[in-house]
């Protein structure tokens, strides 16, 4: 048979499906799936009907590509008040959730061999996008070592990998998977030594909602000197609990809006228009039904917190902690034991190359009473590894 092109083999299958498995395969009637970033809360909207002229367009009518003009123009409006500055609805490309805004920009901004710097640990399938667009993923550990020591030079360890091919720095604020947050000093610098080597920043905003700072969640693109070199990724799934829509956006720097839709056309043509119509429909929630949830989630993490006997980090923003199970000895083994008991949690390596003894667990996954049980299953588990209390 002919042979293929570039095949990911860099990038193992998605490793959520394989515990998915694991969890289907045991004993376990109503197994709790805490590897994946779900909440317990309701969809903000859900699929509907609607008169053309509420929308400007019909159900059955294919959406321009950069996306319906009455929601670009809903989404710019949300992040001018966000911003505290204009930003125009022609700057707004609509895409099919956080995934493909990261993959258009990637497609942008990458010559094949290009570098992009990912702050790690990070989302699972940053790596994969990189390779997927022909570039070079290099991670920067970061997180756990801000974790560790707030005074942690994480400037001065970015600097150092930054090479002559390096075109962009992606990172996650608040970070999926560790919960750690960079706050507005933090990103200062980040957005200063972009400037200084000409790169490119991407800012995957998926946990805008879920940051617990006292200052509230700060867009990447209001730091002084960073709106011109940043790609704003936004998405529905976890602010509105619309994961299965699809629906996310993309605010570009000015100037690159003809680049980002013509890759968006050539890989999609446009996002279903029933989709669009169902986040137009959901940027209507209040302010303080989205504040309810944030409180919500952060009272999740409080009652993790103080359930978990392992090692794991402080939660800042998101809906993730990571588990220390260096002392446990085997991550993967451990992940594998806690499926077999009924419980769910992702694989620290798929978060960074240098995350084997980790793991991740979403405590806004089930109900608190059953996150609360799931834990005291893993703590017992942690405590049969051959640790002493």
């Amino acid at each position: 048979m002919p042979s293929f092109g570039r095949t990911l083999s860099e990038i193992p299958p998605s490793p959520l499906v394989a515990v998915d498995q694991l969890l289907r395969s045991g004993a376990h009637t109503e197994p709790v799936p805490l590897q994946q970033g779900k909440t317990v809360f309701e969809p903000c909207a859900r699929p509907g009907t609607w008169d053309r002229a509420e929308f400007g367009i019909a159900a059955h009518e294919h959406a321009p590509p950069a996306g319906v003009p009455a929601l670009r123009s809903a989404f710019a409006d949300a992040a001018s008040r966000r911003r505290g500055v204009p930003v125009d609805p022609a700057q707004v490309l609509v895409t099919s959730g956080a995934t493909h805004a990261i993959a258009v920009t990637l497609h942008a901004i990458l010559s094949p061999g290009d570098e992009v710097l990912i702050l790690s640990p990070q989302w699972l399938f940053a790596t994969g996008l990189v390779w997927a667009a022909g570039g070079t993923p290099r991670e920067v550990p970061v997180f756990l070592e801000l974790s560790e020591d707030p005074g942690f030079d994480f400037i001065a360890a970015i600097e150092r990998a930054v090479g002559p091919r390096t075109r962009a720095i992606y990172f996650n604020n608040p970070n999926n998977p560790t919960g750690f947050r960079l706050d507005e000093r933090a990103l200062g610098a980040l957005a200063d030594l972009a400037a200084r080597h000409d790169l490119w920043l991407i800012a995957d905003n998926a946990y805008e909602n879920y940051d617990y700072g006292d200052s509230g969640f700060i867009d990447m693109a209001t730091v002084p000197g960073a709106a011109e070199r940043t790609f704003s990724v936004h998405s529905c799934s976890k602010t509105y609990a619309m994961p299965g829509a699809r629906v996310g956006h993309l605010i570009s720097p000015p100037g690159a809006e003809e680049t980002l839709t013509k890759w968006s056309l050539h890989t999609l043509y446009s996002v279903s228009t029933a989709a669009q119509y169902t986040a137009f429909r959901a940027l209507a929630t209040p302010a303080d039904e989205l504040a309810r949830r944030r409180e919500a989630a952060a009272r999740a993490w409080r009652l993790a917190d103080a359930a978990l006997e392992i090692p794991h980090t402080r939660v800042a923003g998101g809906l993730y902690t990571f588990l220390d199970l260096g002392r446990h000895g085997d991550g993967a083994e451990f992940v594998r034991r806690c499926a077999e008991a009924g419980v769910g949690l992702a694989p620290g390596r798929v978060f960074g190359a240098h995350c084997d003894n980790w793991a991740r667990l979403c405590f806004t996954a089930a109900p608190e009473a059953v996150v609360a049980d799931a834990i005291g299953r893993i703590n017992k588990i942690y405590w049969e590894g051959g640790l002493d209390r």
